[in-house]
């Protein structure tokens, strides 16, 4: 959306805004993602299931923290929090980032991360939910992980009243989003955009064999795509077998190997596609530089799970989720035209969100009053 686009959006809902959301809701988002963040910290801030309880347990056990939740995808790490001191919290916050990651100077974290406040925090949200600020315009998969973040975070007992509120009227907007317009018609995945990536490179690549590492959400959209396209020489490995063999009795042209197999099936395999979590690399330069049959790898991991200098080997071609932007903006035009029709329902939830605000300020405003007459 232009500035003007933004300009236009804002005023249509300042014409139905009553109260200030800094007022009432101090809501604070600190963004790393793929537009303003060098792949190399973006990964070093991606968040597993572990990342999450540490940085929950690292601010809510703190004054500065009211309610958070985190979202983690292949491209963006957010801290949506309600904080009294946003200032303070962010700076705390980039603290407990550079401890657990390693980054040795804070600064680089500030210079990197896009930090928005009230309105602009909400209005992000909404935006990122319902897919405008995706790599690839209204894609699906960033409402599951929306959902499965907010699950996590909540179950932990991060949320309350309001972020338990807004992501309940965030994950609705981004249903009806995709449901009434037709910003998610055609819309590729990353997992699919990788598949035509490779198709670039290797024409015939449909009788190439392929091994996949990893079962979840990545790994899943890859196999849709490559039976839907009628690839017939697939493998998969994944930490837990049972995950794979269920994924393989699905997709019948895909056999399972054991885990400790990947390197020794490196040699028997043309293509390598990776989308699993791992905190050190599975596959590195050393495993390919004996290799002399060309190869194609793929990893869409994040943290990275293959190392990156495997490009620099003459018989590899290295695709990498940084390097799919491109591909991704071929497929931007033909989604574009409902982008006002995606803001009007936005622009209905922040109404619906407003009113709820208001509702609840005026509410604890009249029980405050009572309480001060009895005493």
């Amino acid at each position: 959306m232009g500035e003007f686009g933004i300009f236009v959006f804002r005023q249509g809902f300042d014409a139905i805004n009553k109260i200030n959301y800094n007022k009432v809701m101090n809501i604070t988002v600190v963004s790393m993602n793929y537009t303003n963040t060098p792949i190399e910290i973006l990964e070093k801030c991606s968040c597993s299931k572990d990342d999450l309880t540490y940085y929950l347990s690292a601010t809510m056990g703190t004054l500065f923290f009211d309610e958070m939740v985190i979202l983690s995808t292949c491209n963006r790490t957010e801290w949506v929090f309600i904080s009294a001191d946003s200032k303070k919290s962010v700076d705390l916050l980039l603290t407990k980032i550079k401890e657990k990651t390693n980054i040795s100077n804070k600064i680089i974290l500030k210079r990197h991360a896009t930090v928005l406040h009230g309105f602009d925090a909400i209005m992000h949200l909404f935006q990122v939910v319902c897919g405008l600020k995706s790599m690839v315009l209204g894609e699906n998969e960033i409402l599951t992980q929306v959902k499965d973040n907010y699950a996590m975070c909540m179950e932990f007992g991060a949320t309350s009243a309001y972020l338990n509120k807004l992501f309940q009227l965030l994950i609705a907007t981004g249903k009806e989003a995709r449901t009434v317009t037709n910003i998610s018609k055609g819309a590729h995945s990353i997992s699919s955009i990788a598949i035509e990536a490779i198709k670039d490179i290797q024409d015939d690549f449909l009788h190439r064999p392929i091994l996949l590492i990893g079962a979840g959400v990545m790994i899943q959209r890859a196999l849709v795509k490559l039976a839907a396209m009628g690839h017939q020489n697939l493998c998969i490995a994944n930490r837990t077998m049972s995950k794979a063999e269920n994924l393989a009795e699905l997709y019948p042209n895909t056999r399972v190997i054991p885990f400790a197999s990947i390197k020794r099936e490196l040699m028997n395999v043309d293509i390598i596609y990776a989308g699993i979590y791992s905190s050190s690399f599975i596959i590195n330069a050393n495993d390919l530089m004996h290799l002399t049959d060309p190869k194609i790898v793929v990893d869409v991991s994040l943290p990275r799970s293959v190392d990156p200098t495997i490009n620099q080997l003459d018989h590899v071609q290295f695709i990498s989720v940084d390097k799919l932007e491109a591909v991704a903006n071929q497929t931007i035009e033909q989604r574009e035209a409902v982008i006002p029709h995606v803001e009007s329902i936005i622009r209905v939830a922040l109404s619906d969100f407003n009113d709820w605000l208001t509702y609840r300020n005026e509410s604890i405003d009249w029980v405050n009053k009572r309480f001060s007459e009895v005493i």
